[in-house]
């Protein structure tokens, strides 16, 4: 009886410890801090791991993800933004335009032709 016992608490413990360590669906939206216009394109990746996705032409995403990990979200000409998971299944972000950009651009030609005919 004993032993019948502690076999069905060791394996309800062990079967707590696989659903706790599955991973869960984190869905949300992306949209600018300016106008609060939806970002398509926008890459959403598990920091420390190479799983990501990319957000629709709705700025909607849509990954799997553990409760304990963080999730990076970067566009161009935006400022990059890490977010814990900590449990929320629906994470929105608000990403902001990015105040470094390029003062000027220089254009050299390569390749160019020129007639040697005078």
């Amino acid at each position: 009886m004993r032993k019948s016992l502690l076999m069905t608490f060791l394996l309800t413990m062990l079967s707590c410890v696989f659903i706790l360590a599955q991973d869960r669906k984190v869905t949300g939206k992306v949209t600018s801090a300016e106008d609060g216009s939806s970002l398509p394109g926008v890459t959403v990746q598990l920091k420390g791991t190479a799983k990501g996705t990319q957000t629709d032409a709705n700025g909607v995403y849509s990954i799997l993800a553990p409760a304990n990990g963080t999730l990076s979200f970067s566009f161009v000409g935006m400022s990059s933004q890490d977010v814990a998971i900590s449990n929320r299944s629906i994470i929105d972000v608000k990403l902001t335009v990015n105040a470094k950009q390029l003062s000027e651009v220089v254009v050299t030609g390569t390749g160019a032709a020129v007639d040697k005919r005078k």
